[in-house]
């Protein structure tokens, strides 16, 4: 990679990643799947539900999961426990308003919500994981810290069918094998931060298989006005950070941004995750 990386760059094939990065990002990595190894030990099965919800015990607490992803939970409580979203100067502060575009099941929240954050909006699209959040966050609910919002995060208002591949859900063209699932509706963040009356928007967590540029480009008044910390998940298709800053761009130029967990895939280095700022 000392070669490659660099000749990759020169190409316009690195997406911005330097070998320093590829290299942080794989010791990172290797943190992450021993953690998994490490976690996958520890979860134990509390219940399980006829409607194919079970409720695990992990070490940041418990959490319901539907049946179709309890093979990744390991892997995204993992994830967390490296801060995946998080690099200096652009994780979740204490006081934070954080929207969580993608929450499945709820890890992220929770993190954020150690963090000192003010209020997480879960937002997410599939009705099982809905369902999980509603249970695992009852008492955040309650304590007004948490919201769950049922829609998919889009550039306009209407529905789709979401298509089910057992952790890695999407609305967009699915990969051989998936199954389609529900009709489900969709909104833009601008219009959830003005249903919801938000004062201000301090980060935004976006993992949503795919659909990252159509999510960003129906928050332009948020990014705008409010100029909220990111983290968007760019590992759906190559050269997707490319096309994910460019709408963060859009909405407004005087964006930083930082990548994430550079992974050298041969032919061209590209960032899982981008941050701004």
């Amino acid at each position: 990679p000392w070669v490659r990386v660099p000749a990759l760059a020169l190409l316009g094939r690195a997406c911005g990643c330097t070998l320093e990065d590829v290299e942080e990002a794989a010791e990172k990595l290797s943190r992450i799947y021993e953690t998994r190894q490490h976690l996958a030990g520890t979860l134990r099965l509390v219940r399980r539900e006829e409607g194919g919800l079970s409720l695990w015990e992990t070490p940041d607490g418990l959490l319901w999961c539907p049946a179709r992803s309890e093979w990744g939970l390991a892997l995204v409580l993992a994830e967390q426990a490296v801060d995946v979203y998080g690099e200096d100067g652009y994780r979740v502060r204490p006081g934070d308003i954080v929207l969580d575009c993608g929450a499945d099941v709820g890890v992220f929240a929770r993190t954020a919500l150690k963090a000192g954050a003010e209020r997480v909006v879960a937002i997410e699209v599939v009705p099982d994981d809905v369902e999980c959040l509603r249970r695992t966050f009852e008492g955040e609910i309650q304590a007004g810290r948490l919201i769950v919002y049922p829609k998919g995060v889009w550039d306009r208002e209407g529905s789709l069918s979401v298509y089910l591949e057992g952790g890695a859900d999407t609305l967009l063209p699915p990969n051989v094998g998936a199954r389609p699932g529900p009709e489900v509706p969709l909104t833009t963040i601008d219009r959830i931060v003005e249903e919801l009356g938000l004062a201000r928007v301090d980060f935004i967590k976006m993992d949503i298989e795919g659909a990252e540029e159509r999510a960003l480009a129906g928050a332009r008044q948020t990014l705008a006005r409010f100029k909220p910390r990111l983290a968007i998940a760019t590992e759906h298709r190559p050269r997707q950070a490319e096309s994910v800053t460019a709408a963060v761009l859009a909405a407004r130029p005087d964006y930083e941004s930082k990548v994430g967990y550079c992974i050298d895939r041969r032919w061209w280095v590209e960032p899982l995750i981008m941050h701004y700022r």
